[in-house]
């Protein structure tokens, strides 16, 4: 009778064990595939298809998310210009999006023997800057546990459909006819977009193809694009020369989008990174020292050119510029050089249909003593 008694509470000790541990192992299971990007271990995939369409169409979602379906937003801003802070917050929120800051670079601050062997001798602080702010956020991911991240600078414009463009990128990508390799069960799991790139350009100010591969191409139909004709151009590396190459007609402009392996990009007003991708530019531009142009978007075309670099250039892109005249529109031009421009509202973006700075403000816009005026005539 003694021994009875003592073995109920060990039994029920043995068995609150066990339920604790199941809710954890399936706690953790429900964060790892609802959290791509995150780093975060598969614990449980046997009984998912990870082939289905159904399960790439519940991956795709998680390009809806505050950030757009890779681990984090950061963006890359100066930091006196709280100006193009405020910008950018205000533009997150009114679009669902959550950005985390990146503090910019003052290059004239840098130790010498902080600079890459190789750099120029004639660098500018400037184009100095830029590179270590951007080797910063690289750097970011590494000490993260994320798979990826998405790099904003901070004069950016997106579509008000942006979710939409990226739910279907993810689709096209998990779905992709020009990778090289097939992707992994933790990539079926986890990433929207897969994880064998090292940068995906989302927002390339100029567009180039590799000679040899230019029917290496995934193209869809996609209504957020501009009118076509806004598209066209014939000098080398615009925007127009790049969807011909990839065999584009004229009447295919404005309707179809362009995944392709990336050859010539111009600007990093938009890009993501994955992990290996991070590795490699800190690598290449920094450990070996290989910033050889100083201005790090012709260093990063360079090494997309030589092959050591992979990745995947959206034509025409989903994030562009925003310019709004004046010494506004760049960090480094010296207070009172210029005109002072147009100012936010009367800025523009490149190459979108819409924009969300727009959005943004249709949304804040209020007139409350008319909004009061009819209330009392009702």
């Amino acid at each position: 009778m003694w021994m009875t008694i003592k073995m109920v509470p060990l039994r029920a000790t043995i068995l609150s064990v066990l339920l604790v541990t199941s809710i954890i192992v399936l706690t953790v299971s429900h964060h790892s595939l609802n959290s791509p990007s995150s780093g975060a271990s598969i614990l449980a995939t046997e009984s998912v298809d990870l082939r289905s369409s159904a399960h790439q169409a519940a991956l795709a979602k998680h390009a809806r998310n505050a950030s757009l379906g890779f681990g984090e937003i950061v963006y890359i801003s100066m930091p006196d210009r709280t100006d193009r802070q405020d910008a950018m917050n205000l533009l997150a929120s009114s679009s669902g999006l959550r950005l985390k800051l990146s503090p910019g670079v003052n290059g004239s601050h840098l130790s010498s023997k902080a600079i890459p062997d190789g750099a120029p001798q004639d660098i500018r602080p400037s184009v100095l800057g830029c590179w270590r702010a951007h080797a910063n956020a690289w750097r970011y991911l590494l000490e993260s546990d994320m798979d990826s991240i998405l790099i904003f600078e901070d004069d950016l414009d997106w579509n008000p459909n942006i979710k939409n463009t990226m739910e279907t990128l993810s689709m096209q990508m998990q779905n992709s006819k020009i990778r090289v390799k097939e992707p992994s069960d933790y990539e079926r799991a986890n990433a929207p977009y897969g994880l064998d790139w090292d940068i995906l350009y989302l927002g390339s100010w100029r567009h180039g193809t590799h000679p040899d591969y230019r029917n290496v191409t995934q193209i869809w139909d996609d209504p957020d694009l501009p009118d076509g004709a806004t598209l066209k151009g014939d000098s080398k590396f615009s925007l127009g020369q790049a969807l011909k190459d990839y065999g584009l007609t004229d009447e295919e402009f404005g309707k179809k989008r362009v995944l392709a392996p990336s050859y010539y990009t111009l600007k990093t007003t938009a890009y993501a990174i994955t992990r290996q991708g991070a590795q490699r530019l800190l690598f290449l531009l920094s450990y070996v020292g290989n910033l050889i142009h100083g201005d790090i978007d012709q260093d990063i075309t360079r090494l997309f050119e030589e092959g050591k670099l992979r990745g995947y250039t959206l034509t025409p892109p989903a994030f562009s510029q925003f310019k709004v005249g004046g010494t506004k529109d760049s960090d480094n031009i010296k207070e009172g050089t210029t005109t002072e421009g147009k100012g936010n509202l009367g800025g523009h973006n490149f190459f979108l249909k819409g924009s969300a700075r727009q959005m943004m403000l249709d949304k804040l816009k209020l007139d409350n003593w008319e909004e009061y005026k009819r209330f009392r005539e009702q």
